[in-house]
């Protein structure tokens, strides 16, 4: 066990579990083993995926393997420095929750047998060779069986009880577990402290960090094959985000998407999000990632958020809450929001094009800081074009344009994210 240290260029991303499996790890067989565990989990998954691929063979399917990977390998290596017989050898928490991924991904059980055979051989190597390398010859071959039969008596269990961990999530994901997970996440959002069982069936840890988005179809046609469809951006966009977990819950036509994190997302979390490919009928308004309990419900809150500014202005199909966040304020009254936009924007108003492009250049104008050449450029139009719309434009308003600029900017970024709210009302005299 002392031979075990990670290799003096290890550059890895570090382990895959969360810091207290390390920490355990750590004050039973020390740091430098646990860290050789960790890069060793990574190297195995990363080969036996190559393998898979060239071989054509279903295999790595959730995203989540190097986690259980990692976890059994620090069982194993904890239950040899303990002597701890097989039949008290349990499934670590890692793998647990790959199997119980894969059942809601749809991973047949062969598939997860198959790689968790296949990372088997791989540790078996591993420790072959340390033991090629450390141990004298007078004793290698008892050593060697020694190890075999060990490893070989741990892998037994640890297959017996993802066998029975994929059997009874199987029978769960099938059956109630749906309106259970309902259930549970709808109490945590009004405030309630998660039950003890909260985790095991929503499938995800709740002290993490987590990004909650909220989807819904753009259009009222059949949609072939819809819930696929869902899962499977969810799961495209665990890989892309880095998530450690992923959960999807249907309620009243709304899909929440659910990715969780052990450690804090990266600040580019949101632009990866929007760049993952989803179908064109699903329409996404994001939170913010969060941290633990209150994380989880400032993210959804804020996916809410979102979504009342996605379901005004359908056009686009994709909201985060730095977008979208002053937008919900301003539109959490319809009504109030058109007197607004129809009352600061008199003389700017309507469907012609000429005036469109008025308002367009306007808003522009404003959000540049009053730089003719700013708007310019974003809009691809010469400065003189620009600062004749926006003399223009003062015309129509019928008052200056550095005027209550914050006021007009507002209004015009009411009128273009939401043209309903230019529709003529019945405002009084």
């Amino acid at each position: 066990m002392d031979s075990l240290r990670p290799t003096a260029s290890a550059t890895g991303d570090g382990p895959a579990s969360d810091p207290e499996i390390i920490a355990s790890a750590e004050a039973e067989i020390g740091a430098p083993a646990t860290a050789w565990a960790a890069e060793t989990a990574a190297d195995i998954v990363r080969l036996v995926d190559e393998e898979f691929s060239l071989a054509g063979t279903p295999g790595m399917m959730t995203g989540t393997e190097r986690e259980g990977c990692e976890a059994c390998l620090l069982t194993t290596l904890i239950g040899l420095h303990r002597g701890t017989v097989a039949a008290d050898i349990v499934a670590p928490r890692g793998a647990q929750e790959n199997v119980r991924l894969s059942v809601r991904q749809g991973v047949p059980i062969a598939s997860v047998l198959r790689t968790v055979w296949a990372c088997h051989t791989r540790v078996q190597d591993a420790l072959l060779a340390v033991i090629e390398r450390e141990v004298p010859a007078d004793r290698m071959v008892a050593e060697v069986r020694e190890l075999n039969a060990a490893l070989f008596s741990y892998v037994n269990s640890y297959v017996s009880d993802l066998m029975r961990g994929y059997e009874d999530e199987l029978a769960l994901w099938h059956g109630r577990l749906p309106a259970e997970r309902l259930r549970v996440l709808t109490a945590i959002l009004d405030g309630e402290e998660p039950a003890e069982d909260a985790e095991r069936i929503l499938g995800l840890r709740l002290s993490g960090h987590h990004l909650i988005a909220l989807g819904r179809p753009a259009t009222s046609g059949h949609i072939p094959d819809r819930d696929a469809a869902r899962q499977r951006f969810g799961t495209d966009a665990a890989q892309s985000l880095g998530a450690t977990g992923f959960l999807t819950i249907e309620h009243q036509g709304t899909t929440l998407f659910w990715w969780a994190f052990n450690t804090r997302p990266a600040p580019s979390v949101m632009s990866a999000l929007r760049a993952v490919p989803r179908p064109d009928w699903i329409q996404l308004a994001a939170g913010r990632p969060g941290s633990g309990l209150s994380g989880l419900r400032e993210s959804h809150f804020e996916a809410q958020q979102a979504a009342l500014v996605a379901r005004l202005s359908p056009r686009q199909k994709f909201w985060d809450y730095e977008d979208a966040g002053m937008l919900a304020l301003l539109v959490a009254d319809p009504e109030g929001a058109a007197r607004f936009v129809q009352v600061q924007l008199a003389g700017l108003l309507g469907p012609d094009q000429k005036l469109t492009d008025i308002r367009d250049t306007l808003r522009h104008f404003l959000m540049a800081g009053s730089s003719r050449l700013a708007a310019a450029q974003a809009l691809h139009l010469a400065t003189n074009t620009v600062a004749y719309r926006v003399k223009r434009a003062a015309e129509l308003l019928g008052r200056p344009i550095n005027e209550n600029q914050v006021v007009t900017l507002v209004a015009l970024q009411l009128a273009h994210t939401f043209p309903q709210l230019m529709d003529a009302l019945a405002l009084p005299k």
